[in-house]
């Protein structure tokens, strides 16, 4: 999961007026596209540094890292702004967004990048429900559709783990996931119901400050002092990679390329993460596919686009 969400049609998040950057649409399908990539790529790269250092501390260098990077790059922008207004809506913010990645790492310890990746991005068709709870707005059809279509995926994939111990085994990882899934899904909606009265970065920032104390405190209670073993070169180079990349040039990107492109074309380009992210796991972390397991994430792929895509009326 990136550190800012693609967008849902049910959640729209006001942007603060400002002078946006004009670039040409092949220009800004090609952003979003890369955008896609980097989020994707991300996965194998934090199962890699997972596998070598405790979850929590990475998170807080990553988060840490990432918060520091953003303040500088938007420093002009943030002096601007009355951050203390920010403190507590960017604590329930970082709540949710804190239990999102507490319950997905839980699962990719004992899942692969790949499916990972598919089952963190089923919070796209969570999304309307949950609005549903919040404004009493029913999910059209189309959710629905894609609700059924992405829990008979999820369920095929699930079966594909060969049964016995390594089916339970797959299955924990992939429930850890999911339930991870809706925290993501339940960040989005209240970032959509603030977004109308705060600066989307402002409050982004402040989200990830206290994401930084969370995993930092949560760190220090029960993962014990850090160690200098983890000043390798492949996990300083996997945690610069989701820093710098999944932050810094994922939220410039994203943010150039929203401005100049229809939403429900960037949600599509964007929701091809998952894709990549099963390319990259079976490329190089050596993650097997087996035909119920491809037909599931089909089917999970085509419940996101339905859920994010805005279809046509019918005409009467």
């Amino acid at each position: 999961m990136s550190e800012v969400s693609h967008g849902v049609e049910n959640v729209q998040v006001a942007q603060p007026q400002q002078e946006g950057i004009v670039v040409s649409k092949p220009v800004a399908r090609v952003m979003m596209l890369v955008n896609a990539i980097v989020w994707g790529t991300g996965y194998t790269m934090l199962k890699h540094a997972q596998d070598n250092m405790p979850t929590q501390w990475l998170m807080f260098f990553r988060m840490g890292a990432a918060t520091l990077l953003m303040a500088m790059v938007f420093f002009p922008r943030l002096r601007r702004i009355r951050l203390r207004r920010y403190v507590m809506p960017g604590l329930v913010l970082a709540l949710t967004y804190w239990m999102g990645f507490l319950f997905q790492l839980k699962g990719l310890e004992t899942t692969s990048p790949g499916r990972n990746s598919f089952f963190t991005d089923t919070y796209c068709v969570m999304v309307p429900f949950i609005v549903w709870a919040f404004t009493r707005r029913r999910p059209n059809w189309q959710h629905l559709v894609a609700a059924f279509v992405c829990a008979f995926g999820i369920g095929l994939v699930s079966l594909s783990g060969g049964g016995g111990d390594e089916l339970m085994h797959m299955s924990f990882g992939d429930t850890m996931t999911i339930i991870g899934a809706f925290f993501f899904a339940l960040n989005l909606v209240l970032v959509g119901f603030m977004g109308r009265g705060f600066d989307a970065i402002a409050l982004m920032l402040m989200e990830f400050v206290w994401c930084t104390m969370l995993f930092g405190g949560g760190a220090v209670l029960f993962e014990g002092a850090p160690s200098v073993a983890w000043a390798r070169w492949d996990i300083i180079l996997c945690i610069g990679y989701l820093v710098v990349g999944s932050t810094v040039i994922a939220q410039v990107f994203q943010t150039i390329a929203i401005q100049n492109l229809p939403t429900s074309e960037a949600s599509v380009i964007l929701s091809t993460e998952c894709i990549f992210a099963m390319l990259v796991s079976v490329l190089f972390a050596g993650e097997r596919l087996t035909v119920p397991s491809v037909c599931g994430f089909a089917l999970i792929f085509g419940a996101i686009l339905l859920s994010e895509v805005q279809l046509p009326a019918r005409r009467r």
